[in-house]
């Protein structure tokens, strides 16, 4: 579960629906923003297959109206992928399990996936993909 938590499927739901399994950061501060900035490794062979299913999940994310992580493809290094989320009310958004506008992105998916099994075997299918993933808290001054 937490290799699912800590991917970027769930990433587009995670800030929104789910505890995050870091520590908890330090309160808002109105003078920086708040991001989560995830780096994933992809097993051999599989970055293509990953692309793809992250275009899925970026169309759902625009079919729900919410924005998607920012994300960066890596040449080189260990990491193939670092995805990063603004946290518009800081560290606290981690602590919900459950945000309207995740819900919103779920029934995009479920929708356009025909199934909330087709939607939950998309994301498993891309958590397969995933041999290991880091992401922590960082703010940035305003």
């Amino acid at each position: 579960m937490k290799k699912f938590l800590a991917s970027i499927a769930p990433l587009f739901i995670s800030v929104l629906l789910l505890a995050h399994p870091e520590e908890p950061g330090p309160a808002k501060k109105a003078d920086v923003m708040w991001h989560t900035i995830t780096v994933i490794d992809y097993k051999p062979g599989t970055v293509d297959n990953a692309r793809e299913l992250i275009q899925k999940f970026e169309a759902a994310s625009e079919k729900a109206g919410i924005a998607p992580p920012v994300i960066y493809w890596f040449d080189s290094g260990k990491y193939d992928l670092v995805v990063t989320w603004k946290l518009p009310d800081g560290p606290a958004e981690l602590q919900g399990k459950w945000n309207p506008a995740g819900e919103t992105w779920w029934d995009a998916l479920v929708d356009q996936e025909g199934s909330e099994e087709a939607a939950l075997k998309l994301q498993s299918n891309y958590n397969d993909l995933i041999a290991s993933t880091h992401t922590s808290v960082a703010r940035k001054a305003k």
